[in-house]
C-alpha cells in the first residue's frame, strides 16, 4: 500500500466508508489530473492579491480599482 492509498483509505474509514479497487482507479486519476494544479494553489502566496468583495456569480469580476488605465 503507497502512501496515497494509505491516506484515501485511512480518511474513508474514519468517515465510515469502504472503498474498492475500482473507487480507487478513479480516485488516482482524479489526482493525476487535479492534484499538481491543486497543490500549486494551496502552495500559492496569496497575501497580495486583490479580495474581490460582494461576488455576484451572474456578472463578470469588478476591475481592481488599485489597477491604472
Amino acid at each position: 500500500m503507497d502512501p496515497f492509498e494509505s491516506y484515501v483509505r485511512g480518511g474513508l474509514e474514519l468517515a465510515g466508508e469502504t472503498l474498492d479497487d475500482v473507487e480507487l482507479h478513479v480516485m488516482r486519476a482524479a489526482d493525476a489530473v487535479y492534484g499538481p494544479q491543486l497543490t500549486a494553489l494551496a502552495e500559492a502566496d496569496l497575501a497580495g492579491v486583490w479580495q474581490e468583495s460582494a461576488i455576484d456569480p451572474a456578472r463578470a469580476p469588478a476591475p481592481d480599482p488599485r489597477s491604472e488605465r
